[in-house]
């Protein structure tokens, strides 16, 4: 007589249940707190406008422009920027570069470890607290020497003669001060080596590939006859560039040294919170310290352009 065995199929392990700690639900969990949020937020605007007078200007004249013309505030740190580096670099490349990097965060730092936790790593409280104020301080120091607020550490260097064909050791033209910003750099300071000038004999023309540069459409053409100003690039780009990436490796090699950085992880919130330190820095100076002509002065020194006579209600 046969008999047939039949093999037990295990079952499939059943899925856990999620704890209703786990999970969030919309009303009230997420709801409420919104409306919370919304209502004191509303608050406190209201007692803003009650006790801080924000007048109204004159009617806009496209044929006047305010002095100074800020740019608005989530754009006043680049606007800072444009003072004190080239154009393109402050204006498109660096914010470019910052996206970029805030984009591929994922695919460097790969741990599954503590994600979505905020300080998830065993010293990110003390590295976020100690990036946060070296990046503010050092953006505020660069900020006070580009504007010439240390000029009096750079008196070291002579004046230069009038009369000298080639300058050595390093002067300064216009008088004996000291540099009022880097970009002194490059319309005060004369050296020499040898017969070499700085900065008037840094210039050099771009290669020409046959007749592939000299190609043009109408009022567009490529470079043609153009020359590359190896002073200007040096002291609005390499120089400003060299700071900014050189601080940043300065501060990460300093918190590895001293055992704070020990992974990845701490190595992205060291980036993280010293470039958003270092946004909401030029922020506020963009804010509250730049005047007439984006000199920077004490916000108490700050005045209100109310266009003509009469002035509008709430203007001195």
């Amino acid at each position: 007589m046969a008999v047939e065995v039949r093999r037990a199929v295990p079952r499939p392990a059943l899925r856990p249940r999620r704890e209703r700690e786990e999970e969030v639900l919309v009303w009230p969990d997420l709801l409420f707190p919104e409306f919370i949020s919304a209502v004191l937020f509303l608050f406190t605007f209201i007692l803003l406008s009650v006790f801080i007078n924000a007048p109204l200007l004159n009617q806009a004249n496209p044929n006047i422009t305010p002095n100074p013309s800020k740019a608005p505030w989530y754009f006043l740190n680049l606007q800072e920027l444009l003072l004190h580096m080239d154009k393109a670099w402050a204006g498109v490349l660096l914010p470019g570069l910052f996206l970029l990097f805030l984009a591929v965060i994922p695919y460097i730092d790969r741990s599954n470890e503590g994600q979505g936790v905020w300080f998830g790593t065993q010293y990110s409280v003390r590295i976020t607290l100690v990036t946060a104020f070296y990046s503010m301080a050092i953006t505020w120091l660069l900020v006070l020497f580009d504007a010439g607020k240390f000029e009096r550490l750079t008196r070291f260097f002579p004046t230069c003669s009038e009369d000298a064909q080639h300058h050595w050791p390093p002067c300064l033209t216009g008088g004996a001060n000291g540099l009022g910003g880097a970009r002194e750099l490059y319309t005060r300071l004369r050296f020499s080596i040898g017969d070499f000038d700085w900065p008037q004999d840094w210039r050099f023309p771009l290669p020409k590939l046959g007749g592939f540069s000299e190609l043009h459409f109408k009022n567009l053409h490529l470079w043609g006859d153009m020359n590359i100003n190896v002073a200007a690039v040096m002291v609005e780009q390499v120089i400003p560039l060299v700071i900014v990436f050189g601080l940043a490796a300065l501060l990460v090699y300093g918190l590895f040294r001293i055992g704070w950085v020990r992974t990845t992880r701490d190595v992205m919130i060291v980036l993280f919170t010293g470039a958003m330190s270092s946004y909401l820095a030029l922020t506020i100076v963009g804010s509250f310290f730049r005047g007439a002509g984006q000199a920077l002065i004490p916000p108490t020194d700050l005045r209100v352009d109310c266009g003509t006579v009469p002035a509008p209600p709430g203007c001195p």
